[in-house]
């Protein structure tokens, strides 16, 4: 009877309607519809779509960030960074309540370091939000950074703009904790809040070249620990910034202690990012943001050249042979990049 039984039940399914298949086009422009009608599942998907790395993933991809970018750009884009340990999680949950009680929408995009060995990634920044991530106005969305040794991930400045036409006016992106050699953040945020702790050598901090240059605000953190040790070292900082060029001719860095847990120092640094965003300062913004749009590009660019070479050169068996002179010592490797990519040219010509 099993035979008849498959028959029949094959003859069911042929009848039954079936789901039309949809075109990439398509895809996009539903799920586009879903992020810009505000639905937290759907930009949950689009921003896992823009963070692929898989080829088939691409034309999607494309196709959501031309629907997204027009609806870009209005956000308070502010980046935290700062060491490891410095408390920058619980400072963005105290900070992004704050705005988010004030009647800001916020999206948290959090960066976690992947590991060497399996690329992996914990993720667990949102479980250290929970106060925030309960927010009604606030958007959590931890990513990781693939291994890429950036203190940011690779596909950062689409998922900003997808956050922005979901309807987020604030942007928090906190960075893996890279510490001072880290500058990539300024390259995708308006302003930069660097957190610190009171008893980290601030002092010698200040003067090294990094990300302190680029700091728009300071907070020293844990400020509740030890009061003391934290105005020793907000003093320090603010001496070591008179020695520092300006970012912006018309701002000045400021210095505050801060207690994330209790609250101290929070409104004040809330007020100065609504200061920093004020619209007398939209002609000192603009600008920094037109370069961060140049210099993206710069990096697209390459990130395409890249892909198409190694698309044409792995399956070349001038690929294998030049890898093996670069791995024996033979050959020089921006030798053979160059000639690889003169490969490339070639074969698509």
């Amino acid at each position: 009877m099993l035979p008849v039984r498959c028959s029949i039940l094959s003859r069911i399914i042929r009848w039954l309607p079936m789901k039309p298949k949809t075109t990439a086009t398509e895809d996009a422009h539903q799920l586009a519809e879903a992020v810009l009608a505000g639905e937290r599942r759907a930009l949950a998907k689009a921003l896992s779509l823009l963070e692929s790395t898989r080829a088939d993933d691409l034309p999607l991809q494309q196709q959501l960030l031309q629907l997204f970018y027009p609806r870009s750009g209005n956000s308070w884009r502010i980046g935290i960074t700062g060491a490891p340990g410095a408390g920058k999680s619980t400072f963005i949950e105290a900070l992004g309540t704050e705005a988010a009680s004030a009647g800001r929408r916020i999206a948290v995009l959090s960066i976690d370091p992947a590991g060497a060995q399996s690329g992996g990634s914990i993720l667990g920044d949102k479980l250290r939000m929970p106060t925030l991530a309960n927010h009604p106005n606030a958007f959590i969305r931890p990513s990781s950074n693939r291994g890429s040794g950036s203190a940011l991930s690779l596909r950062l400045r689409e998922c900003i703009i997808a956050c922005e036409a979901a309807g987020y006016d604030t942007i928090i992106v906190e960075t893996v904790g890279a510490g001072q050699s880290d500058t990539a953040i300024a390259e995708v945020t308006d302003m930069v809040i660097l957190a610190m702790l009171p008893n980290a050598g601030d002092e010698v901090q200040g003067i090294k070249r990094g990300v302190i240059e680029l700091a728009d605000l300071l907070v020293v953190t844990k400020c509740d620990l030890d009061p003391d040790a934290a105005n020793r070292a907000a003093t320090q900082l603010r001496n070591a910034l008179m020695l520092i060029p300006r970012r912006f001719p018309d701002w000045s860095p400021v210095v505050i202690p801060v207690s994330s847990v209790h609250g101290d120092g929070i409104p004040h640094v809330w007020k100065l990012c609504t200061q920093f965003f004020s619209p007398s300062r939209a002609e000192t913004i603009e600008p920094n943001r037109r370069q961060q749009r140049l210099l993206w590009l710069d990096r697209a660019v390459l990130e395409y050249v890249y892909a198409a070479t190694r698309e044409h050169t792995n399956r070349s068996t001038q690929m294998l042979e030049l890898r093996s002179a670069v791995e024996s010592g033979r050959l020089p490797p921006p030798i053979a990049a160059a000639e690889l990519f003169a490969l490339s040219i070639a074969s698509k010509g």
